[in-house]
């Protein structure tokens, strides 16, 4: 048995909902693009599929964007780890974290917290298998 891991992209992620209720912000994507990587395989696979991004204890800086609007890229930090443009799955992370999200007219902005959640909606789909 191989082992497989499952890696969400940030660049070209479809934010499409901002919510606040009192300290805790929801991002709601309807597209996300994962990866699963297989230990040994020659291809991975490409899948996409919609999410919600939750971070309690939030502290905002930086100005929230329209939505819907396309991320460029951004920063997932749990604790002591930066993951740039990509993180792992599954994310349920507390401690120190950090949401940093380029949206792709130039804006950023920044979620602090005490831990983000993500939450996978639905089923993946296939889009095509990619090479390592």
């Amino acid at each position: 048995m191989s082992d497989t891991t499952q890696v969400l992209q940030l660049p070209g992620a479809q934010l499409e909902s901002i919510e606040q209720n009192g300290d805790t912000v929801k991002l709601g994507f309807s597209l996300v693009h994962l990866v699963q990587e297989m230990e040994g395989a020659i291809e991975d696979s490409l899948w996409t599929q919609a999410i919600k991004l939750t971070v309690t204890g939030a502290e905002i800086s930086g100005e929230l964007p329209d939505c819907p609007c396309e991320i460029a890229g951004g920063d997932l930090v749990n604790n002591i780890f930066t993951y740039r443009d990509h993180a792992p799955l599954p994310i349920d992370w507390h401690g120190e974290t950090r949401c940093i999200l380029h949206v792709s007219d130039n804006n950023s902005f920044t979620i602090e917290g005490d831990s983000i959640q993500v939450e996978q909606i639905d089923l993946p789909r296939y889009i095509k298998h990619v090479r390592k």
